[in-house]
């Protein structure tokens, strides 16, 4: 069973076309069909529908994504067995949320580098939605967000934790130092927040229509660096954000949470990559160097 015809079946199976494979492979639509069938030869199985120039993956075929997927990363991982981390090269492209990449990856990147100097780290911040959708489409190799759990069959979790989302004041606003704050009382307030597609902005206005009410700030941002510099130079100012974002600021004490006691929000970072995607030294060793980051006391 020739490894050219797993990862071609697999490429296959990825983009749901011949044509499609042959083009990201640089091979024929021919050779792409001859090491399909020769790969039915061996099996015995029909891996594939043919109906006119459809092609749909048989009930066999997606049985046997999960084999041809263990084989192709083995032998991938084995054919860097004898060069070491710092011989390596390549890539690998990896998605985020901009507040995970302004808290987390100045830690990862340099810590990679040391391991992988000659490999580049691609890292593209971008919605929970847009990066599952690149995942999908094999534009990335692999994606951490914060969003709620995603049960999606189509991709692995690696790694899951729980994270606090909070509302977020300057240390002199006077609301800061209340402990009995009710949601309704932040109405009147100015808010700085993320813009709608946002996933822990989306999750606050979802607690504002539990309670009745409605909030409407007088900025939305793309960044939460900027939400940061803004309430840090305006006291009267309040966002919503990961605790993760904000933590540094709060030991400084610049920053402080909001004790609002009607509002609890939750959601979860997440470590994912798609079922059918092979992993290389080199996407193994992002894997290995975010956990190392996500599993260290925030």
């Amino acid at each position: 069973m020739e490894i050219r015809n797993l990862t071609t079946f697999l490429k296959v199976t990825e983009l749901k076309s011949f044509s499609k494979a042959a083009e990201a492979l640089d091979y024929s639509q021919s050779a792409v069909t001859v090491q399909i069938q020769q790969l039915e030869r061996e099996l015995g199985v029909q891996l594939f529908d043919r109906i006119g120039k459809n092609v749909s993956i048989t009930q066999y075929g997606k049985d046997f994504v999960a084999y041809a997927r263990d084989v192709v990363s083995a032998v991938s991982r084995a054919s860097a067995f004898a060069t070491s981390n710092e011989d390596l090269t390549g890539f690998v492209r990896v998605g985020t949320l901009d507040s995970l990449m302004t808290a987390s990856f100045s830690d990862i990147i340099p810590a990679f580098h040391e391991r992988f100097p000659h490999v580049i780290a691609n890292i593209h911040g971008d919605s929970v939605t847009r990066l599952k959708d690149l995942l999908i489409k094999n534009e990335l190799d692999l994606i951490y967000t914060l969003d709620g759990q995603l049960q999606d069959p189509q991709f692995v979790k690696v790694f899951e934790a729980e994270e606090e989302v909070v509302i977020v004041t300057h240390i002199d606003n006077p609301i800061a130092k209340r402990k009995d704050v009710q949601l309704a009382e932040l109405v009147g307030h100015p808010f700085v927040l993320m813009n709608r597609n946002n996933a822990y902005r989306d999750q606050f206005d979802r607690e504002l229509v539990r309670c009745g009410l409605s909030i409407e700030p007088f900025c939305e941002l793309e960044s939460d660096v900027l939400a940061l510099r803004l309430i840090w130079e305006n006291p009267e100012y309040l966002s919503v954000l990961p605790r993760y974002t904000v933590q540094k600021s709060i030991h400084e004490q610049q920053l402080a949470i909001v004790s609002v006691a009607d509002c609890e929000m939750r959601q979860w970072r997440q470590l994912l990559y798609h079922k059918n995607k092979v992993l290389t030294p080199q996407i193994q060793g992002m894997l290995d160097t975010i956990l190392d980051a996500a599993k260290k006391p925030q």
